[in-house]
């Protein structure tokens, strides 16, 4: 009996110790960033997630929406943004579940028992209590601790480029709206300009100043003005519903959207933008891929090295009444299978970071190539059209309209200049809206504000 409570008592320091080594922590929020000055562990999407039912860091819309909103509300609601917040989460989780020991095995076996002869009933039976436990040779633990952790990295590094993606989005969907808008706004006063100038034909007509003809035409041109109307008021509805998708709402409760299209202002060289390209998250985070899969190797050939199994337990021999303690050590034998497959693949996937590494930076570069010289273009004809095209198309359509009041011009002039300076307009919102998005393109590709870096 003695030996039996010695052999309980050592079983049962030997399980207080592996619980001891497997210690479990609460999942909280990461205490270091991976992203540079940017701490995705402190992002309000990605603790919503922690407690999804917690509805106080909401964003209430109002009839009028502001840029501010807008990009608070999407980076809190947006589905695609958070799904990428759990899986932050799941990352977590695993990194715990590789810290953990190898659970301890307990196993009972009682024989020479229901036989014939002296092993008929259970006079003679032998019992055998065992418990074992995996010894992780290689550091087994320790580096898929690490691989983990590396992976969590890695899901941080794709939720901040998720992120990025949809502040960028909702920056150019929200310019596009801005645009939608202001052309609305531009073609309500076209139609009041249209609606004035038939009205004057129309009196003019009637005293025979003019000839039918010209009432016609004007009605004409006042009925187009109506038609281009509501297609600028659909336009602006399709736009809001597009920004409101950011979020995850189907039909926008805002009817319209604060503030104006930036002006241009002077542009950095491009070669200052490039140096830049390491900030994009689709680059930088290669330094952290790098990382896991050399950690990776490190594990599988952790894992090609056999773990052994010891054993200690109590047997109890009936037919003498006597106790016994027993002992025992398994090994695998690595004839065959040493892990060489997985370890080959392991070697396989660093070289082709290598190559992924070099292909993402080539893309941001050629992407980056392609934005600065949309957002060049766009800048000089904006600044052509502020300058030259709108001052010289409001002058004329001025003096036109002042003319055409003394009888010096006739309606098709008058007509003429106002398509000119209307046109003119439509252009220069364009432009500018143009202008706009391709800034938030470029803030994307290189991870920096413009107004960050010095200009010309």
């Amino acid at each position: 009996m003695k030996l039996f409570l010695k052999t309980v008592l050592v079983l049962g320091m030997l399980v207080l110790a592996a619980g001891c080594a497997s210690e479990q922590t609460l999942i909280e929020p990461p205490s270091e960033s991976t992203l540079g000055d940017k701490n995705y562990g402190q992002s309000p999407a990605l603790n919503k997630n922690v407690e999804p039912q917690d509805t106080a860091a909401t964003i209430q819309i109002s009839d009028t929406l502001t840029f501010p909103d807008a990009l608070s509300k999407a980076v809190l609601e947006n589905p695609r943004l958070q799904s990428y917040g759990w899986q932050v989460r799941a990352r977590e989780a695993e990194r715990l579940q590789a810290s953990l020991l190898p659970n301890p095995r307990l196993e009972a076996e009682m024989e020479n028992f229901g036989g014939s002869g002296q092993f008929e009933g259970l006079d003679n039976r032998e019992i055998t209590i065992r418990l074992g436990q995996k010894i992780l040779l290689g550091a087994d633990r320790l580096k898929r601790k690490r691989l983990a952790g590396y992976n969590q990295q890695l899901a941080g590094w794709d939720y901040e480029t998720q992120r990025l993606d949809v502040l960028t989005g909702v920056t150019q969907a929200y310019i596009s709206a801005l645009e939608a808008q202001q052309q609305w706004h531009q073609q309500q006063e076209l139609v009041e300009v249209a609606q004035k100038l038939f009205d004057s034909i129309s009196s003019q007509v009637e005293v025979g100043k003019v000839s039918p003809i010209a009432k016609t035409r004007a009605e004409v041109e006042l009925s187009r003005a109506r038609i281009d109307l509501e297609n600028a008021l659909n336009r602006f509805k399709a736009a809001r519903s597009n920004l409101s998708s950011f979020w995850g709402s189907k039909q926008p409760v805002f009817k319209e959207l604060a503030g104006t299209l930036a002006q241009t202002d002077s542009l950095p060289a491009y070669p200052s933008l490039v140096q830049y390209i390491q900030r994009n998250p689709d680059v930088a985070r290669w330094a952290t891929e790098m990382q896991q899969r050399e950690s990776k190797l490190s594990l599988e050939r952790a894992q090609g090295i056999p773990d052994p199994t010891i054993s200690g337990g109590y047997k109890h021999f009936e037919d003498v009444g006597a106790e016994a303690a027993v002992v025992g050590i398994s090994i695998p034998l690595p004839l065959f299978d040493r892990n060489q497959g997985d370890i080959k693949a392991a070697k396989y996937q660093i070289n082709r970071g290598r190559s992924q590494r070099q292909a993402a930076v080539t893309e941001v570069t050629r992407a980056l190539q392609e934005a600065y010289n949309r957002l060049q273009a766009s800048y000089h004809e904006v600044k052509q059209l502020q300058n030259q095209v709108l001052p010289g198309a409001q002058s004329a359509f001025e003096g036109i309209q002042a003319g055409y009041k003394q009888g010096k011009f006739d309606y098709l002039e008058v007509l003429d200049a106002q398509r000119t300076l209307f046109t003119s307009r439509t252009r220069y919102i364009q432009a500018l809206a143009e202008y706009n998005r391709a800034i938030a393109e470029v803030e994307r590709l290189i991870g920096t504000p413009l107004s960050d870096i010095p200009s010309n």
